[in-house]
């Protein structure tokens, strides 16, 4: 079948044309607004009604004065809450007949249109059954674009495209596009089911998204290069008919895929907690995904800060890994990403070392997709991220991977405002943060014990006027300014540290024992309990 093949719809001037009805009304402008429009419902007065099984316009009629009144409500409006809401014609007959009798006319000639258009479509869902059967699955697309006459392409939930059935509108390859749950409307009215999209690069060719909505929610969505005006009665049909086997396809799909996603995240989480016994291992099982673990891997780790994963707050964070996932596939389609208890973890696979001063850049160019697409999102939806150093073997990920959470820990704990630490930058809290805390706790408490003393006894904040002090490299000014101080009171403070301490805090050495004890309490605030 082909879009020539396609039955014509049943609009109001066709039905004007059969019943021999012609439009008395002088607004002109009125009559071809609305003579091709189709009519979803017909209601005769006193004679009943026709409800047809596709979207479409409201038609009322009733005689008046030896003439035929036609009220006429638009698609997704209700004509019993607001049926003041349209246009209203006032017709004649070209050849005088009751009432009745064109009751009757009328309605003999919907019911054989209706007929001969399910049958056509009956048709075709037998063929497209037929291809399934036969195991073409979504390459039924192809089909539909000839009929419909525009491209077409399948998502799943997770965004990955399923098919793509490009080559007139669009290229034979796939192209990037802005997530449709970021303008996905109400879907409570089904006349509004389908909406417009955007492509993520300019590209002068429309996009309306057909949500693939079945009793889990939505299971994907079909994505249209056409407008969604250019859509007629008859389209959205043959769209509702492929829609039903796209459902039951994407259902077969996201089982086999939760499988997969299974053994992939077993894999992936025995590689990130170092489970394996030799690097052999690791990229023999790589490859049955498709892995190189012969390279060395950038491990970078990404989180909402306060996140809880048990709140409100996970379908957001849900959709955020849908959109970076689909980025990922788009620009960077060897990365390895999944989400952990909340943060999303990433690898980006090396064709060899490169120099550590070089990582950093590396990171955020490998990030850089990423970070376009999260900055359309609020600020309290943005990620912290944090990175590991990167090894020359697979046997190391899972070491990267623990660096990667202690940068993004420390890097929210120290409020760096970077969008990216690194572990490698982090100087001496890097070593801190893997000392033994009793240690650490006793070196605090003999450097710093008489002041945090002081602090509990008096609420003068003296340690965190010395971790500011020390952090501004010793500049009363730039220390001032970040504790909205006086200089002169910060000077009173400085001094009443001083003597409570007994430690001249312009010699080097005391002033390093001070940063570090004074770090060490910034760290306790990620010791558990």
């Amino acid at each position: 079948m082909s879009k020539q093949q396609l039955p014509y719809a049943i609009t109001l001037n066709r039905f004007l044309e059969f019943v021999d009805l012609y439009p008395a009304d002088p607004n002109e402008s009125a009559v071809k607004e609305c003579e091709q429009w189709s009519v979803q419902k017909f209601e005769f007065k006193d004679h009943g009604h026709i409800t047809l099984p596709w979207i479409g316009h409201f038609v009322s009629l009733q005689p008046e004065d030896g003439n035929i009144k036609l009220s006429i409500i638009k698609k997704g409006c209700d004509p019993s809450k607001d049926p003041n809401n349209g246009i209203v014609l006032q017709c004649a007959f070209n050849k005088q007949m009751s009432w009745e009798a064109f009751c009757e006319r009328a309605v003999s000639w919907i019911e054989r249109e209706q007929g001969r258009i399910l049958a056509v479509s009956e048709q075709y869902f037998q063929e497209l059954a037929k291809q399934l059967a036969h195991g073409r699955s979504f390459a039924i697309l192809h089909n539909l674009r000839e009929i419909l006459g525009f491209d077409l392409f399948v998502l799943n939930k997770q965004l990955e495209i399923l098919e793509w059935a490009g080559g007139n509108e669009l290229p034979e390859n796939p192209l990037p596009f802005i997530s449709p749950k970021r303008s996905l409307p109400n879907l409570c009215d089904p006349a509004e089911e389908l909406f417009s999209g955007k492509w993520a690069e300019p590209f002068n060719v429309p996009l309306t998204w057909y949500p693939l909505l079945g009793g889990q929610g939505i299971l994907g969505y079909l994505g249209m290069a056409t407008s969604l005006n250019s859509l007629g009665s008859i389209e959205r049909l043959f769209l509702d008919k492929t829609a039903t086997l796209l459902l039951l396809e994407l259902a077969k799909a996201q089982c086999v895929q939760e499988n997969e996603r299974h053994y992939h995240r077993d894999f992936l989480f025995d590689l990130l907690y170092n489970n394996f016994d030799s690097l052999e291992v690791i990229i023999s099982r790589g490859k049955l995904w498709g892995w190189d673990f012969s390279k060395p891997h950038l491990v970078v780790v990404g989180e909402i800060p306060g996140f809880d994963p048990d709140s409100p707050q996970q379908e957001i964070f849900e959709d955020i890994m849908s959109e970076i996932m689909s980025v990922l596939r788009s620009y960077r389609p060897k990365t390895i990403c999944l989400e952990r208890n909340g943060q999303i973890v990433m690898l980006f696979p090396q064709a060899d070392m490169i120099p550590a001063n070089l990582w950093i850049e590396q990171a955020q160019t490998l990030l850089r997709p990423v970070l376009k697409l999260l900055a359309a999102y609020p600020k309290e939806h943005q990620l912290s991220w944090g990175m590991g150093n990167l090894y020359p073997t697979a046997r190391s990920i899972h070491r990267s991977f623990q660096e990667a959470r202690s940068a993004l820990e420390l890097g929210q704990l120290f409020d760096l405002n970077e969008p990216l630490i690194a572990f490698q930058d982090l100087g001496v809290m890097r070593l801190l943060y893997r000392l033994d805390r009793q240690e650490l706790e006793d070196f605090r408490n003999e450097i710093l014990g008489p002041l945090l003393k002081f602090d509990r006894e008096n609420n003068l904040a003296l340690e965190e006027t010395l971790l500011v002090y020390l952090t501004s490299s010793t500049d009363l000014n730039a220390a001032g300014e970040k504790l909205f101080l006086h200089p002169n009171t910060l000077r009173y403070r400085l001094k009443k540290a001083t003597e409570i301490l007994g430690r001249d805090l312009s010699v080097l050495e005391n002033q390093m024992n001070l940063f570090i004890a004074l770090k060490i309490g910034k760290l306790k605030t990620l010791w558990p309990e």
